[in-house]
């Protein structure tokens, strides 16, 4: 009688064990959304420029096979900029996997409001835009530990913007 109760207890365990891997599963697949402000400095070769707050409402999409996606709005200076999902660099299978297990996260561009709005061209659209380089969080995605960004402006060299890195 004990020998059939063994085959239940294990049927129950490993049902109990793929539910909770199911759950975890689409949990982590459930995009979080999150406002941050972080001072940002300006560089321009070995020159540290003036600050400037950086404020990002944005929305993370992780995922098991590739790495960690930034969308939303970066607003730099009082100009709002909107990312484009469509200017997104598509990795294939094994980069987006290196991607994840390197724990790059990849933002695509994002490029002024009000030029995104007007739909032009691809290149029109990128002559003011930021790209993230890299970026890493605190706690649970909760504030910016370090960020690495860069400009593209067509009236001035490229910028690159810093925040909570060592620069010499």
């Amino acid at each position: 009688m004990e020998n059939a109760r063994k085959p239940e207890a294990r049927r129950w365990v490993a049902g109990t064990v793929l539910a909770g891997l199911v759950l975890f599963g689409i949990w982590y697949h459930i995009p979080l959304h999150r406002t941050l402000e972080v001072t940002a400095y300006e560089q321009h070769y070995a020159e540290i420029g003036a600050p400037a707050v950086l404020q990002m409402d944005v929305t993370l999409h992780r995922s098991f096979l590739r790495g960690t996606v930034v969308r939303g709005t970066i607003r730099v200076d009082g100009v709002s900029y909107v990312s484009a999902p469509r200017m997104e660099p598509e990795p294939g299978f094994l980069d987006g996997l290196r991607d994840k297990w390197s724990g790059r996260i990849s933002s695509g561009r994002f490029v002024e409001s009000e030029r995104l709005a007007g739909r032009g061209d691809a290149i029109y659209m990128m002559q003011d835009s930021f790209l993230i380089c890299d970026v890493s969080f605190r706690g649970f995605y909760d504030s910016i530990a370090e960020l690495f960004l860069i400009r593209w402006r067509p009236d001035a060299p490229s910028a690159v913007y810093t925040a909570g890195l060592h620069t010499y």
